[in-house]
């Protein structure tokens, strides 16, 4: 039996480099996978910050990850001053759903928190549950992201350091990418969105302006997590499916789903 992916071409919004998987699992179910990247992975602002931090690893209690990326800046930073896993010492590892900790095992090391929920809240509550007692905490994160985690952590006794190892930009070309896959009766036209961060959401939100709710009103659009779904929502676009677990795999599933439903 067919899939309902069959035909169907689909948005991938990943970074450069990071929609294989999505692309070979698509294909698979017939479906064709249209990358148009929303959203591009560079330094921060403050490198040294950043290099400083990673230096100093082993001094924390806890090191803490809110995404794949952040896992794989750092160890960037790593690699470029010969180090390995053995820099963390014997800091904890706490990382935010499974793609986060399967970024980690890919480095050969193992996550002792990770947070079934896609969202800072979610591994504050593991963190704390975890541990009896407060503790030192790096926050490898994202330039610009929710202070949720360190929020909650502060509140309850932790002391927290939030240093940005990476920085997300929208690509300079996203809109004349977007416009023919969107544009009514384009024989270009895709039929679903998978949108796998709350950047991807603003930034092609960014670049189609005013217009940008009604241009993808006709897609099925599947969010990764919560906060992607929140962030859609919030910019006015609708959210026909949420992936669980918070993985660009269930997020296909989830398309599969809805559009067998419908």
């Amino acid at each position: 039996m067919p899939s309902p992916l069959d035909g169907k071409r689909v948005l991938v919004t990943r970074a450069e480099g990071q929609a294989d998987e999505a692309s070979a699992l698509l294909r698979a179910k017939g479906a064709e996978p249209v990358l148009v990247p929303a959203i591009v992975i560079g330094p921060p602002d403050d490198e040294a910050a950043a290099d400083r931090a990673v230096m100093s690893l082993a001094t924390y209690d806890w090191v803490a990850f809110t995404s794949a990326n952040g896992v794989e800046r750092t160890w960037d930073i790593l690699a470029r001053s010969g180090r390995d896993a053995s820099a963390f010492g014997q800091a904890r590892l706490a990382a935010v759903g499974p793609a986060t900790a399967a970024a980690l095992t890919r480095h050969g090391l193992t996550a002792q928190v990770t947070a079934k929920e896609l969202r800072g809240e979610g591994l504050a509550k593991a963190m704390l549950e975890s541990v009896s007692r407060s503790g030192r905490v790096l926050l490898l994160r994202a330039q610009v992201a929710r202070d949720a985690l360190p929020d909650a952590l502060r509140a309850n006794g932790w002391a927290v350091d939030i240093v940005a190892v990476y920085a997300t930009r929208a690509p300079s070309d996203l809109a004349d990418a977007l416009r023919p896959l969107l544009a009514e009766g384009g024989a270009g036209r895709v039929d679903a969105a998978i949108f796998s961060s709350s950047s991807t959401v603003r930034h092609v939100c960014e670049a189609l302006g005013a217009p940008a709710a009604s241009l993808l009103a006709p897609l099925a659009v599947v969010a990764i997590g919560p906060m992607t779904s929140e962030t859609a929502r919030s910019l006015g676009v609708h959210v026909d499916a949420e992936a669980s677990p918070h993985t660009m795999p269930a997020a296909i599933e989830a398309l599969e789903a809805w559009l067998s439903a419908v």
